[in-house]
């Protein structure tokens, strides 16, 4: 027979985790039609000397708002990401009425750094129910495929307006909540995301509502996806997570657990514990999942927008405060003297001051790449009073990369390597101004399979396709005859992220990092569709938005 489309001679790695083989794979109306030897095409792409791999999944990411003005979901697209999955952390942005609009931004704002101001003039909210939400997106167009989870902060603001900030649900409330989650997941949600770490405040420097909520509430909004037989449960628990394992057998579903991190020592965060306890889940053949990294959790961050500090003593009062009134509090001695009372009382984790580095700076160029610990020694100064000065002489812009954790990379390795661990917490579409992890699949591939040869680049591409897949039970992941033709093509001997760089083209001029030319990348296509060709951007495959919505279906 003779195919829309045939990729030529590559290495094919189906996303199983067996051997690759050398074949042509056929392609007709968006899937694939054959793998095989000497297929022929109205068209043909050269795939020879590459890998042929299912498009990459990736399956923790925060672009619920960037979807409505950015249809190709940079920088992801550019990276063979074929899908991706929203919602998570407990953060979507439906269900939402008029009035709760706000509440979601400013919660965005202060939990995901993302830009107030380009949420609000990007966003056209024709928009209420999830359902509508996923209609929106479709009748817009895609350049690649979207799903998400429904979250917990927007369906308690849904139900409870404000107070979903302040106080603790009813009965009747929580009963609501249900019927809501269930509702959104029917409408096509691939399940219910909450968090419960609650590391950062939120809308006028409030408690993040998910954090609000009592356990009862949470584990009867995270039951219902088994309860319905659909979809599945993700939670972000922080260190409050030995319930899981017993939650999970009870309710028989599938739970995706981020993130395990590995953080410095001392800070009471070890991921030893977490490991074991996932490592017990597989022996014991239990549906709980972590999410793992391969990146360095390091931000660029400046003092204009400290929202990963809330949690640091007298941060609050600048998180409250208006952006153009935080230079005045970070004049104020007492402010200082309360910032430093807090920092000195035991068991308040210290910022590590020697990976902190100055970073972006107009007014300072000569102190790029000088350690804050180093900067207060030669100063003989406190290390915050010399990061806060060197920002309020640079009218805050100044960036700080700040290293959090992720940096040991033995135990970083021991992570991706272990049982029930998944790739995930690229968090693309959140702290854009930060971060650009975005990239973690050729990161991945190219650092840790290829130069530090952790696994076979076969169990390798199978960590990014098929087992994501599998965990959010979408019909991706696989290169077999009637699967969607998503597909990467890739040269892992030439791969490599390439250049980070900011750019100012979100709604409004606000800023990001955007990695936008990776090398070794081939082709990229979506259901069928080219959307790379020979390395470059295909414009008409954009213009054809081949992306399509995942919505879950009741299970089999």
């Amino acid at each position: 027979m003779q195919h829309d489309l045939v990729i030529k001679g590559g290495t094919v790695i189906d996303g199983t985790g067996t051997p690759g083989f050398v074949a042509d794979l056929g392609i007709v109306d968006g899937r694939i039609s054959e793998v095989g030897q000497g297929l022929e095409g109205k068209e043909e792409l050269d795939a020879t000397g590459q890998i042929v791999a299912p498009g990459f999944v990736d399956v923790h990411t925060h672009y619920d708002p960037q979807v409505l003005w950015d249809r190709q979901l940079t920088p992801s697209s550019w990276h063979g990401v074929t899908s991706v999955v929203a919602g998570n952390c407990g953060f979507s942005v439906a269900p939402v009425k008029p009035e709760g609009r706000e509440i979601l931004i400013g919660t965005l704002e202060k939990v995901e750094d993302m830009d107030a101001d380009a949420m609000r003039s990007g966003i056209t909210w024709d928009f209420e129910s999830y359902g509508d939400y996923l209609d929106s997106l479709k009748r817009a167009g895609l350049a690649i495929n979207f799903g998400g989870y429904v979250g917990h902060t927007p369906i308690r603001i849904h139900i409870m307006g404000e107070e979903g900030c302040e106080r603790e649900a009813t009965p009747h409330e929580i009963a609501e909540m249900k019927a809501l989650v269930a509702r959104s997941i029917r409408e096509g949600a691939l399940g219910f995301s909450t968090d419960r770490a609650g590391f950062i405040l939120g809308y006028k420097g409030k408690p993040v509502p998910s954090v609000v909520a009592t356990q009862e509430e949470t584990e009867a909004l995270m039951s219902v996806p088994a309860e319905i037989g659909q979809g599945i449960a993700h939670i972000a628990p922080g260190e409050n997570y030995a319930w899981l394992p017993a939650f999970q057998r009870r309710i028989g579903g599938m739970i995706n657990w981020s993130a395990i991190l590995a953080y410095p020592h001392g800070s009471g965060r070890d991921y030893s514990p977490k490991a074991a306890l996932l490592a017990q889940a597989k022996a014991e053949g239990a549906a709980l999942v972590g999410q793992v990294t391969c990146r360095p959790i390091i931000q660029l961050l400046s003092l204009k927008t400290p929202y990963s500090y809330s949690n640091l003593p007298a941060f609050p009062e600048i998180l409250a405060a208006a952006p153009d009134e935080r230079a005045t509090l970070y004049s104020d001695p007492d402010w200082r003297a309360r910032l430093h009372a807090g920092l000195d009382q035991p068991n308040v984790l210290q910022p590590r001051w020697n990976l902190m580095r100055v970073a972006e700076t107009t007014r300072h160029r000569a102190l790029l790449g000088r350690s804050i610990a180093d900067l207060a020694a030669e100063r003989q100064a406190r290390p915050f009073d010399v990061m806060i000065d060197l920002s309020l002489e640079d009218d805050l812009d100044t960036r700080f990369s700040v290293t959090f954790a992720n940096d040991d990379e033995d135990a970083v390795a021991a992570l991706l390597k272990g049982d029930n661990c998944i790739i995930g917490l690229s968090d693309a579409g959140a702290h854009a101004a930060q971060i650009c992890d975005a990239v973690l699949p050729t990161d991945f591939l190219s650092r840790w399979v290829r130069d530090r040869a952790i696994m076979p680049i076969e169990q390798g591409v199978r960590k990014l396709t098929g087992e994501l897949a599998d965990v959010m039970r979408i019909d991706r992941g696989y290169l077999k005859p009637d699967m969607p033709a998503d597909i990467v093509v890739f040269d892992l001997d030439q791969l490599e992220v390439g250049p980070i760089r900011r750019v100012h083209d979100f709604p409004g001029g606000a800023d990001r990092l955007i990695a936008d030319a990776p090398r070794g990348i081939a082709h990229i296509l979506i259901n069928g569709v080219p959307i790379r060709r020979n390395g470059a951007i295909d414009r008409d495959g954009l213009a054809c938005a081949p992306g399509q919505i995942l919505r879950s279906r009741p299970a089999a």
